[in-house]
């Protein structure tokens, strides 16, 4: 069912793009066999969430129904709340480490690299009155601050950062759960 609706949103993209696509088209976007996205297209007409209409005797066009339309944003608010949810979870996780890093004596928390959950991890040093600073991957970790290696550094990053006393931001997440 995760495949049809993932399959029903590429052709809904494609037909904002291009809304005279051929079924090539449909086939190469989803990537796909024609075969196999004429058998999707029936599938998805029977469901009622594609529309099929003769344009010529040899053209076909196609639309994403009321119902189709109904499919993706119910897939798209059950994506946001598991986001909220796992954003939720995340904050809690970083807060109760930022509280337990600042009664071991930490005053700092260094975030060394990217991360794509920066923002959480920024709330929770502010929400414990923990300075939070960033810096670049390749920086020497400060043994006075809670170190922590963004989940976006590469591997070989990771390891040394590790090796130099940080924690690994995906590692720390990943024993919370």
């Amino acid at each position: 069912m995760n495949n049809d609706v993932a399959t029903l949103q590429v052709i809904a993209d494609t037909l904002k793009e291009e809304p005279m696509a051929s079924q090539r088209v449909l086939a190469e976007n989803a990537g796909m066999s024609i075969g196999l996205m004429n058998a999707v297209i029936k599938r998805f007409v029977e469901r009622g969430w594609l529309m099929l209409t003769n344009v010529n005797l040899r053209k076909l066009c196609y639309a994403i129904t009321p119902q189709g339309i109904a499919e993706l944003s119910h897939r798209s608010q059950s994506f946001a709340r598991r986001t909220f949810a796992l954003a939720n979870q995340y904050n809690e996780q970083l807060c109760a480490l930022v509280a337990q890093a600042k009664s071991s004596g930490k005053a700092c928390v260094i975030l060394y690299g990217q991360s794509y959950i920066k923002f959480l991890l920024e709330y929770a040093c502010q929400s414990q009155e923990v300075a939070f600073e960033e810096q670049p991957a390749n920086a020497q970790p400060d043994k006075k601050a809670f170190c922590i290696a963004g989940e976006l550094c590469q591997e070989e990053e990771i390891a040394r950062l590790k090796k130099s006393g940080c924690v690994s931001l995906l590692e720390l997440l990943d024993e919370q759960e």
